[in-house]
């Protein structure tokens, strides 16, 4: 009775206990079709810049603490119609092998944090070095925090998943900026796995089932 007891409550406070900050995006079947990303008379299309587009990330543990880090986008291109600034279609890669941490030092966590989630059961970024996202659709939102809303596939470890996400859009000088707010994804969906288990609480390493991100997207004019 006294061990049930105490998994009722071991239940309870990891149900209390909070992920990542950010609005949760549910994943859905990915998308089979979709508006091609074709450059034509009638359309712009603008590169992504890597130098200055970079996705944040955090991942917590569901007993206290968490890490922040960034990945950088490799490259990419987002198409643009010449009537009215809308866009129509894009993708980015996101370069998993040289993700980073910001929240502690290389030599005191930061590196060893970096290897376990390049390994097989995370990323496992040897066989999976990139991950992607596929623009399907942009739908303007009026009357939002937000002004559009993007909907594509996030591809993870070789699994694509749709997921719709808010982001504010503006066009300057040549140049198209989409930030998103942060957001979270659960990493269950793209086969993302690692401590799972409530066995592993005693050496207090269960991670939080969400990941937290964040996209700043910058694209020059081509």
């Amino acid at each position: 009775m006294k061990h049930l007891f105490s998994l009722l409550f071991l239940s309870v406070f990891i149900v209390a206990c909070g992920g990542p900050e950010g609005q949760e995006v549910t994943a859905g079947e990915a998308i089979e079709e979709g508006t091609e990303v074709v450059k034509s008379e009638a359309s712009t299309q603008y590169l992504v810049d890597p130098t200055a587009s970079k996705i944040m990330w955090e991942g917590t543990k569901v007993i206290g603490g968490g890490h922040t880090g960034e990945i950088p986008v490799e490259n990419g291109q987002i198409i643009v119609t010449n009537e009215g600034q809308r866009i129509v279609g894009g993708q980015f890669a996101m370069d998993l092998r040289k993700m980073t941490n910001t929240d502690m030092p290389a030599d005191e966590g930061g590196d060893k944090l970096i290897g376990h989630l390049k390994a097989p059961d995370f990323f496992d970024v040897a066989k999976y070095p990139m991950a992607t996202f596929d623009l399907k659709s942009v739908q303007p939102k009026e009357g939002e925090e937000y002004t559009h809303e993007l909907m594509g596939n996030l591809t993870l470890k070789g699994i694509a998943k749709s997921v719709k996400i808010p982001a504010t859009v503006t066009f300057a000088d040549g140049k198209l900026m989409a930030k998103t707010p942060k957001f979270t994804i659960d990493r269950n969906e793209w086969g993302i796995s690692y401590n799972n288990s409530t066995f592993d609480l005693a050496k207090d390493r269960i991670i939080s089932d969400e990941i937290g991100l964040q996209i700043d997207l910058v694209a020059n004019e081509d």
